[in-house]
Formats: structure tokens, C-alpha cells, sequence
């Protein structure tokens, strides 16, 4: 009796979790997760506000970086620890193992061991108390309880993993490949009520998770244009835009409601509990007829002595027609769950097909302003790329060869991180060492990264 919510709890923890990671972001440079996640560079600004294809480096930076190098010192220790040779016998990954910990094998997950964690959060394992009596069942998780989130979680975004063009006096050609995700979870009252305020488990009593995702991708060619408007080279104010053709090479949407009824009782009689689920998709796949749509990018920057500003926005207008979808439809149930009638296990509703979807881009935005005087350098930004908002701030300090780092960010979830670091940089190398806090773990406190990485000038 205790799989059905145990399992279920626990996934409902495993997104949580993977909901905190995204929130987080994944960066492997080091310089930049020494500033607090900020991102000053030309190159990360351009995702997001077309103008700074325009807009030359800022001559109080000694120069960006031609290529950064992750140092993987974290995959070191990892495979130090849990040699391949034997990782099928490792209590860490076999579940057969009595030192098997699946809340030790979700932090991994939630933060893969790219970089050194020089302080690991505490993993919450001895603060689990179940209660089990003749007919009933309660589970107290402890601080671990505040982690099942009361709202709607969920993981996702807008990304643009390929970005290539030419230009020609301001204008240019290009095209982008594209990828938009977004998953959302939702834990249901009686199960919510059930893992986080402790509430015994009741009899006939439905606990469920209600669960929508969509992901598409494809490819967009683009024109645009990005130049001074007004201006020298001391105070300037730089414009630039962009209209992109949206192919969608391929495209899914689920929703979904899985869980369990329980019995008459809890334990006794011949079906404790009957598991049941429904799920309801649509979707295009990968060479079939294409989506297609039209959308755009505005962006403007604003360049005054040492103060450098900046607001972009994309995908604006970005509605995505696809012509010819899929539907399908399932629902299960234990074959013991009909009362009155005959028992259903599975089945597939015929629904409507080759019918024509529509989807919507989310539009995202960021606000960026630096300040560079002398050998210091600071800055801020808010950026939304489509699952909430996040905030950093920070900066950086030349002292000769060395480079002083610091900053703050708030996450999607509002909580506060730190980072700091340093470097050092020798004609065309430089070696960067950041630390950055986190909560991405099943635990109520912090946990310390150390990224280091090795920049080609």
C-alpha cells in the first residue's frame, strides 16, 4: 500500500526539484557564475536584443573571450568515486543495494557533477516517520515536506540553439533553429494534504497528479537589421530588428491526470487501492506536413560615455500553424475499478485527426545596464526567456593580471544566490575559478558550486 503514494510523492519531488534546477539555469562559465550568473559580453546579449549586433565592445573590457573551456574537475571526482568498472554494483544506481538512496540519486540529477560541489547540501533521510496502524497509513516527511510544492510547478523555456547569418551594412541574413519546451505539474489537494501537511490516508479517496507539457522545434530564416541610429562613438543610440519565417519541423502536447482511488479500506480486502490515469495528445511529428508562422525581434541599446543600456524582446507576434496534427486519447484503470460493470483496463477513444493546431511562442525579454569605468566593470539584468523572471547583479575588478568577481541573483522562485571568484590572465589564456550557491537539491539549504574554466583570447 505504501508504493502507490510513496511513488507518487516521490515524483512529485523529482519535478519540484527539476523545477529549481531550471530556475537556476545551467552555466558552465566560470567568469560569468563569479558575477552571480550575470552575463556582460556582446555575444550572450545578442540572444536576446538584436541592436547589440551592432554596438562594438566596450573599451573599458580588456576583451571577450574566443572560446571558453569548461575545466570538468566535478566528472573527476565523480567517476573517482563511482568507477564505470563497477557501476552496476554501485549502492548509489542499484536500487537492490541497502545503500541505495533515491533522494542522494536525485541530487545528482538536479545537479550534475560538471563542476566541484564544495559544499553539499544535507540530504534529508532520517526525518521520514510513517505511521501504520490496523487500517490506516500517515507519512510525516519532515522538512523534506515543505519541498512538494502548493502551486503549479514546472520546467521549460524559449531557446535558440543555432544562430547563423551574414551581414552587409547593418543588414542581415541568417537563420535560427528555435526549440520551445514548457511541462507543468500540478499534485492534487488530497495528495498534497497527504505529503505535505501529514494528513492520513482516507478510504475511497482519489490522490493524483494533473500533469500538460508541450515541445516544438524548427527553424526560422530571418532578416534583419542592426545599426546606429544617432550618435558618435562616445554617445550613441543603437536600434535593431528582426522578422523571422517559423518552420516547425515537429511538435507535442499532452495533458495528463494520473493516480489511485483507494479501497473500502486501507489495507484490507482484495484492491486497496485501484491506479488510474488519462492522457489526452496532439502532435506533429518529424516529417510531417510543417508548421509555419510569422514573428520578429526589437531591441534598442543606448551607449553614453560609461553607461551602456539595453531592453529586447522576441518572438513577438511568434504563432505557430500547424496544418495537419494527431489526436489520441487513453485512459486506464485497474481492472477491478468498475463496480457496476464490466472491468476496464485500457482504452483509446477514436478522436478527430489531421486537424489544424495553433501555438504561441512565449515572448521573452531583457533588460541589461552596465556601467565600465576604468578597470572596474558593473552591472544588472532582467531576463525572462519565457518560465518566470530572474534578476542579477554583479561585477568585476582588474587589478593587473588579476580579475576580482561578485554577485547576487533572485531566481524564478525568488530566493537569493550568491557568486564570487576570480581569475588570472596571461596574454591569450586566461584561467577563471566562480562559486555559486544554490537550493538545487531535496533540501532546505544551500549547497556551494565551484566552476573553473579556461578562456582562449
Amino acid at each position: 500500500m505504501r508504493t502507490p503514494f510513496v511513488g507518487v510523492g516521490l515524483a512529485a519531488l523529482i519535478v519540484g526539484g527539476a523545477a529549481a534546477a531550471d530556475a537556476q539555469g545551467w552555466v558552465t562559465d566560470a567568469r560569468r557564475i563569479g558575477m552571480g550568473g550575470l552575463g556582460l559580453d556582446q555575444s550572450s546579449l545578442r540572444r536576446y536584443n538584436a541592436a547589440y549586433r551592432a554596438v562594438p565592445a566596450r573599451s573599458g573590457q580588456h576583451g571577450q573571450p574566443k572560446l571558453t573551456i569548461p575545466i570538468p574537475l566535478g566528472l573527476i571526482q565523480f567517476f573517482h568515486d563511482h568507477p564505470l568498472s563497477n557501476i552496476s554494483n554501485d549502492p548509489a544506481f542499484n536500487h537492490d543495494s541497502a545503500g541505495f538512496n533515491p533522494v542522494e540519486l536525485l541530487n545528482t540529477f538536479l545537479n550534475p557533477p560538471l563542476f566541484l560541489e564544495v559544499k553539499k547540501a544535507p540530504t534529508p533521510t532520517n526525518d521520514v516517520v510513517f505511521g501504520i496502524g490496523k487500517d490506516s497509513l500517515r507519512v510525516n516527511l519532515g522538512q523534506t515536506a515543505k519541498l512538494v510544492p502548493e502551486d503549479q510547478f514546472g520546467i521549460g523555456g524559449s531557446s535558440r540553439p543555432l544562430d547563423a547569418g551574414f551581414a552587409i551594412k547593418g543588414v542581415r541574413i541568417g537563420v535560427m533553429g528555435w526549440l520551445h519546451e514548457d511541462v507543468g505539474f500540478t499534485v492534487g489537494d488530497t495528495l498534497l494534504g497527504f505529503l505535505r501537511d501529514s494528513q492520513p490516508a482516507r478510504p475511497r479517496t482519489r490522490y493524483n497528479i494533473l500533469g500538460d507539457g508541450t515541445i516544438e522545434t524548427g527553424f526560422a530564416p530571418s532578416v534583419g537589421y542592426a545599426g546606429r541610429i544617432v550618435g558618435d562613438s562616445a554617445t550613441a543610440l543603437y536600434l535593431g530588428g528582426a522578422l523571422h519565417y517559423y518552420v516547425g519541423l515537429a511538435y507535442g502536447h499532452v495533458t495528463g491526470d494520473g493516480g489511485f482511488t483507494t479501497g473500502d479500506s486501507i489495507f484490507t480486502g482484495p484492491t486497496p487501492v485501484k491506479p488510474d490515469a488519462r492522457a489526452l495528445t496532439s502532435y506533429s511529428k518529424f516529417g510531417n506536413s510543417v508548421g509555419h508562422g510569422f514573428g520578429g525581434d526589437v531591441g534598442l541599446a543606448l551607449v553614453t560615455g560609461p553607461i551602456e543600456l539595453g531592453i529586447g524582446v522576441n518572438d513577438i507576434g511568434a504563432t505557430i500553424t500547424w496544418p495537419d496534427t494527431r489526436r489520441d486519447s487513453a485512459f486506464y484503470r485497474d481492472s477491478t475499478a468498475a463496480h457496476n460493470g464490466p472491468p476496464v483496463r485500457y482504452s483509446t477513444p477514436v478522436l478527430p485527426n489531421h486537424i489544424e493546431t495553433k501555438t504561441k511562442l512565449p515572448v521573452s525579454y531583457l533588460v541589461n545596464l552596465a556601467y565600465t569605468v576604468g578597470k572596474t566593470t558593473l552591472g544588472a539584468d532582467v531576463l525572462n526567456n519565457g518560465r518566470g523572471t530572474t534578476v542579477h547583479v554583479g561585477g568585476e575588478q582588474r587589478v593587473g593580471v588579476i580579475v576580482l568577481r561578485g554577485g547576487v541573483a533572485r531566481d524564478q522562485r525568488k530566493r537569493l544566490e550568491l557568486g564570487w571568484g576570480g581569475g588570472l590572465r596571461f596574454g591569450g589564456l586566461g584561467l577563471d575559478v566562480g562559486f555559486w550557491t544554490h537550493t538545487n537539491s531535496l533540501s532546505n539549504q544551500r549547497g556551494i558550486t565551484m566552476a573553473t574554466s579556461l578562456s582562449i583570447y
